[in-house]
């Protein structure tokens, strides 16, 4: 029996430039933005958020992992380079202010130069998310979708330039450091549109590009086929577990708890992030490239199951709250049924929502399995071998979609 190919394979970006060339600055980034992430870990020890460090952290060493995985693999297609880029200035932006942090405000006069690390830090986040925009504007070929597309990459790069500028220039205001930018022009304005027709511009630009970019990744999925269809589902797995950070941080705003419930929130959305370029990672390498449905599935289902139990648990809050409170005198026998009632209903919750999930986004796996149930009924009572041979090969057409099936029955 030979299974039916999912698609035709398109062959890789070629290879461009000198291989050893290409393979050892990818790797140098690599190991620049390891070092910066190192510091970042040990400045953090003296005072600052552990959470963030490690998140921060996390997210770069993962995108320049990827990239330089992919930049040497695959020097001509820019995405691997777009990747490195971006993990490296995430990383040099968190070693530089765990130096400036630790320099200014821990232990002052301890780092040589502490103030212009806190420089390096106040901008060089611009960058790194001006190349996560322009990666979704060529994802997953490496090439936009068409040459109209073209305005739209340079008035990222535009914008990505005049907010590095005003940032790097412009007075720092958001109180991590307890100095003044060196390199503050008089004039000169804070990170942001600011008044006037040139504010106004650069504010319409920097709501626009975001939205053009992704609407070129949902034109791009309308139009592709096969291989290129489900990479951009690889992209869209991880996008899509956003919710159950979005539920985490509304059930942390609800009831008011800190610590556990905020970690949580913080370390879902790092997570996410992290796992971002390696769904990229294995969406160009084509690895198990076609089993994404039962990602897509998976993560959805999760993602609508904390949702609904985050929402039953902060319910049962304040019902058993109001209700118990004036009894108890204390609020830990609400939180204790709620918790329990929360635990006892997940599974049926969980079992109902993913197959909800499943009749919508892994539709195969779902009408394989109503396919081999409803055969396992008929098998019960069939006793013609014709009919049994008959009913064999169906079955294993709608589920296994080969391209041909054959079956032999020994006697």
């Amino acid at each position: 029996m030979e299974p039916r190919r999912p698609g035709p394979i398109v062959a890789p970006a070629a290879r461009s430039g000198s291989p050893r060339a290409t393979t050892v600055a990818a790797w140098a980034i690599w190991v620049v933005s390891v070092v910066f992430v190192a510091i970042s870990l040990v400045t953090v020890r003296s005072g600052g958020d552990l959470l963030g460090a490690v998140g921060q952290g996390l997210v770069a060493l993962s995108l320049a992992t990827v990239g330089a995985i992919l930049a040497s693999r695959l020097p001509g297609n820019v995405i691997g380079w777009l990747l490195a880029a971006g993990g490296f200035c995430f990383a040099v932006g968190s070693g530089a202010m765990g130096l400036g942090v630790y320099g200014l405000t821990a232990h002052p006069g301890s780092v040589p130069g502490a103030i212009w690390f806190a420089w390096l830090d106040e901008w060089i986040w611009a960058p790194a998310f001006g190349a996560v925009v322009l990666l979704v504007l060529v994802y997953p070929t490496g090439r936009l979708l068409s040459a109209r597309w073209w305005p739209v990459a340079l008035a990222a790069v535009l914008l990505i330039a005049l907010i590095t500028y005003s940032s790097a220039v412009g007075p720092w205001t958001d109180g991590t450091f307890p100095v003044q930018n060196p390199l503050a022009t008089a004039g000169a304005a804070a990170p942001g549109p600011g008044p006037g027709v040139l504010g106004v511009l650069v504010g319409l630009i920097t709501l626009l590009v975001p939205l053009l970019s992704v609407a070129s990744l949902v034109i791009r999925y309308r139009r592709a086929a096969g291989i290129e269809r489900a990479q951009l589902k690889w992209f869209a797995a991880v996008v899509i577990s956003l919710p159950a950070f979005l539920a985490s941080t509304a059930l942390y705003q609800a009831t008011g708890a800190a610590g556990v419930v905020g970690n949580v929130a913080g370390a879902v959305a790092y997570l996410g992030f992290a796992l971002l370029p390696v769904a990229i990672g294995i969406a160009i390498l084509r690895y198990r490239l076609y089993e994404i449905d039962r990602l897509i599935s998976r993560t959805i289902s999760y993602g609508v199951l904390t949702a609904i139990v985050g929402g039953l648990f902060v319910g049962f809050i304040l019902v058993f709250q109001a209700v118990l409170a004036p009894v108890t005198g204390s609020n830990e026998l609400a939180v204790a049924g709620s918790t329990l009632l929360a635990a006892a209903l997940f599974q049926p919750i969980r079992r109902r929502v993913q197959r909800l999930v499943d009749r919508r986004f892994n539709r195969t796996r779902y009408d394989a399995e109503r396919t081999v149930a409803a055969f396992a009924a008929r098998l019960a009572d069939e006793v013609d071998l014709d009919q049994l041979r008959a009913e064999i090969l169906a079955t294993v057409a709608a589920t296994v979609e080969p391209s041909s099936v054959s079956l032999w029955l020994r006697e």
